[in-house]
């Protein structure tokens, strides 16, 4: 059985990330009602009322792919479409008109009567987003070079490059050292580059 990664730090963020690599994906857990419902169990949001599953598969991609054309830009500094930021918020305003205010802690939270429906993760994941954008550290927003997978660094030193070292990191960290290793040892003579994988191919690989 593959196991759900969850790098992102954020519900939203792993929401995005239930592509395995983009723009070429070898796995979605958005692609059938088992899957959604293996990711979501995995992530703490179980499904209880299966019914409407498979129907709601549609809505759950197009909110992923909004979420994720979002927060991509601004990881690298730009600015988010306003349509997907419109697409958030809609979602976001359904569920809070379907919410109650519950104890959490010392405060409140939104929070869905049961049975949790897969309308109820999409309203999750739409509150995750807009609590990430309105009081979220954006300036720690990060995209793995590899997989594009989307993350909040938590890191002290906020230097976290890759989705996660075990994968992408490791990877490209022993591409480095095998270029390096099979480089002609004469430093006179400029080394040629090591056959580097395609982008395509480079994003492939690595998740499940």
């Amino acid at each position: 059985m593959i196991d759900v990664e969850l790098v992102g730090n954020a519900l939203c963020l792993d929401f995005a990330n239930t592509v395995n690599s983009r723009p070429v994906a070898g796995r979605d857990w958005l692609a059938t009602p088992a899957e959604a419902t293996t990711w979501a169990a995995a992530a703490g949001r179980p499904i209880e009322d299966p019914q409407g599953l498979a129907a709601a598969l549609p809505a759950a991609r197009d909110l992923r792919e909004a979420v994720f054309r979002a927060f991509q830009p601004l990881a690298h500094g730009g600015d988010p479409a306003q349509a997907d930021l419109d697409a958030i918020a809609v979602r976001y305003a359904e569920g809070v008109a379907h919410s109650h205010l519950e104890a959490d802690g010392g405060g409140y939270r939104l929070a869905w009567r049961a049975p949790r429906t897969a309308r109820v993760l999409l309203w999750e994941v739409a509150t995750s987003a807009v609590e990430l954008l309105t009081h979220g550290r954006l300036d720690r927003l990060g995209e793995c070079p590899s997989c594009c997978w989307l993350f909040l660094d938590t890191s002290r030193n906020s230097r976290r490059r890759w989705c996660s070292m075990a994968s992408c990191g490791s990877r490209d960290k022993s591409r480095r050292y095998y270029a390096t290793r099979s480089s002609p040892p004469d430093a006179a003579i400029p080394a040629s580059p090591a056959p580097s994988v395609s982008e395509s191919e480079s994003r492939l690989v690595g998740h499940p």
